[in-house]
């Protein structure tokens, strides 16, 4: 069974239907183990928790600064995917391109008056991290520390 695209999710749910906000707890830390990409995840962590957090009144800001973090997030990803020549990148690139543009019609929506659709991406987006973050971003990140690691001392530079 394959994992189901975060608009399926979305569009399903009933209006109304009772939005579980995360916690810190459930949304865990996803170490790859190549510290830039760690960084980045830890920074996406605590925007996703902010962006689910019960408290928010005003989902703007934290929507805002998500979708920014995730496009200089899947930048740096892309960067160093085709600056070293990792085999995936098409369909790397592929998830990060469906990712952004269900954050960007989240955010039309938003601006339309949705609130509730916020809610709904603050339930999903850590599933939907969990698994990529697993697969497509284990792999690159195992790709960039053998890299570097087979360079004989030289470390893969962070994109400028």
């Amino acid at each position: 069974m394959g994992v189901r695209p975060v608009t399926d999710t979305l569009e399903a749910m009933a209006p109304g239907e009772h939005i579980h906000a995360a916690t810190a707890d459930e949304i865990g830390f996803f170490n790859v183990g190549y510290e830039p990409m760690d960084e980045l995840h830890e920074e996406f962590r605590d925007l996703m928790i902010a962006l689910a957090s019960p408290d928010v009144g005003d989902y703007g800001l934290p929507l805002v600064e998500i979708h920014e973090h995730l496009l200089r997030h899947c930048t740096a990803e892309e960067r160093w995917m085709r600056e070293y020549g990792f085999p995936a990148y098409d369909c790397h690139k592929q998830e990060h391109d469906m990712l952004l543009e269900v954050v960007s019609e989240v955010r039309r929506r938003y601006d339309a008056g949705d609130n509730e659709i916020v809610q709904r991406l603050a339930q999903e987006l850590p599933h939907w991290f969990e698994v990529h973050a697993n697969t497509m971003d284990a792999a690159l990140g195992f790709f960039l520390r053998n890299l570097a690691e087979n360079a004989a001392g030289e470390q893969v530079a962070e994109p400028a």
